[in-house]
């Protein structure tokens, strides 16, 4: 009987640290949009799951080999889904430099292992804003027209294009190779003037 109560008591301890183990979960991190370039503040969502809550959540920007923490979780989540919002940029970072980056993304679980998990996306950072340079020309546009317009655009962009009221027309390349964008754009009848 004295030697089984060794055997049994180890039986018991392995069982837990097994039991233990098998349910403890790694933390599931997603960013919802997708994030490419990152700019004078560039809002992030990070939306962390695990099923025992977070213990810990960060993000750094590393760039040229240094790192620059951007955000950090304030206190432990015991909620087993939660979204983080946060700006990222060379306003709140202004060591950051033009060119490529990387923005990881690290979570930790509120178990008993602390298992960790670790998202990294290529980012470019842009210091500074585009500048436009429009046509010289003078457009006369009335209700229920359209135009065309030509200008170039410098420096790094996502998206480009002519804005009328919360109409949005986008930017086409300029045939034949020649330099500059183009927007056809239409004043509607109903805009507001």
């Amino acid at each position: 009987m004295r030697r089984a109560l060794p055997i049994v008591v180890l039986l018991i301890i392995l069982v837990t640290i097994v039991v233990v183990i098998a349910r403890s979960a790694t933390p599931s991190i997603d960013l919802p949009t997708q994030v490419s370039t990152l700019g004078q503040a560039t809002p992030i969502a990070v939306h962390v799951a695990d099923k025992y809550g977070v213990r810990s959540a960060s993000a750094t920007v590393e760039q040229n080999g240094a790192g620059f923490p951007v955000w950090q979780m304030a206190q432990p989540s015991k909620a087993r889904e939660a979204t983080w919002n946060f700006t990222v940029g060379v306003k709140t970072t202004p060591q950051l430099k033009d060119g490529k980056a990387k923005l990881i993304i690290e979570s930790t679980s509120n178990d008993l292992l602390r298992r960790s998990a670790r998202i990294e996306r290529d980012v470019t950072v842009v210091v500074r804003p585009p500048t436009v340079g429009v046509d010289s020309e003078q457009h006369y546009l009335y209700v229920g027209m359209a135009d065309l317009a030509t200008f170039s655009v410098s420096g790094a962009y996502t998206a480009a294009g002519v804005r009328v009221g919360d109409q949005s027309f986008r930017a086409w390349p300029m045939p034949d190779g020649k330099s500059g964008l183009f927007s056809l754009y239409a004043f509607a009848w109903n805009m507001p003037s």
